[in-house]
């Protein structure tokens, strides 16, 4: 007797979890409490029972904040950000354990790696006297200040390199569910628009405003022992310490389901 077997090649799915990043607002950690939720979908072309390429199109949200650290370089820097990550990336991955692509009854337990390429979007901003910036349109280090114009405003959209691991089980005839958790190895170090040197506060007033200069050095919101403000930092001091690595990168991770489209394959016989 012939029977039609369904070859399970594609899958479509989604994944909700969280996100978060490690930069210079985190201390170059990863900070549990500014974990975010995010969501992503992704395809999936099952290429044999070892090897797949998925696409994958997420959202998630990071965050830092130099009073998560209680040491005095933290408390006279006085930075915050937040940012929307929007990311489209292409993963190949490697199934440890053999996925049966052509049985339907199969219920493999499929644990896997990933490596890929993608591109990103992100817009660090922050919240000052009640109202919201974003923060590259400010040039907080100088960037494109007539004094510093050999400073060019960074790019807000870039390559990242997303490598992860996750696992997944088959539950049923069509379903797959599965945890994943990725690192986003990126281009840049200013996914928390920190990454140089302090710039003259009255330098970034002049190109940008007056709200650009308290934000390129937020020294000035701390209310000292004289009762004072001022400015702590001087032009040229250190405002990314950096000690590891020269990019930032953030996070996903999170469960995930995923449905299996089947397309008819050539008979087999049956015994």
């Amino acid at each position: 007797m012939m029977q039609p077997v369904s070859a399970q090649q594609v899958e479509i799915g989604l994944m909700l979890g969280g996100s978060n990043y490690s930069g210079d607002l985190s201390n170059e950690y990863l900070v549990p409490k500014e974990t975010h939720f995010s969501a992503s979908l992704f395809g999936r072309y099952n290429i044999n029972k070892r090897w797949a390429v998925k696409g994958f199109m997420g959202y998630g949200q990071i965050s830092g904040d130099d009073k998560n650290f209680g040491s005095y370089r933290n408390l006279v820097r006085n930075l915050n950000f937040t940012s929307d990550i929007y990311e489209f990336s292409v993963h190949g991955e490697y199934n440890f354990r053999k996925n049966n692509i052509n049985s339907i009854s199969a219920r493999p337990f499929l644990p896997y790696a990933f490596g890929g390429i993608g591109v990103f979007s992100f817009n660090p901003k922050t919240v000052y006297d009640g109202k919201t910036y974003e923060l590259q349109p400010l040039g907080t280090e100088g960037q494109g200040t007539t004094s510093l114009n050999e400073l060019k405003k960074y790019d807000l959209t870039t390559l990242c390199i997303p490598i992860g691991l996750g696992f997944r089980q088959k539950i049923g005839d069509n379903f797959f569910i599965g945890v994943e958790g990725g690192v986003r190895f990126t281009t840049t170090n200013y996914l928390d628009d920190v990454g140089g040197v302090y710039a003259d506060p009255q330098i970034v007033e002049a190109a940008y405003g007056g709200v650009a200069g308290i934000l390129s050095d937020r020294s000035i919101e701390l209310i000292l022992p004289n009762g004072n403000s001022e400015y702590l930092n001087k032009r040229g001091d250190a405002r990314s310490v950096r000690k590891y690595l020269n990019t930032d990168m953030y996070f996903m991770a999170g469960i995930t389901l995923s449905y299996v489209i089947r397309s008819k394959g050539m008979a087999c016989p049956q015994f």
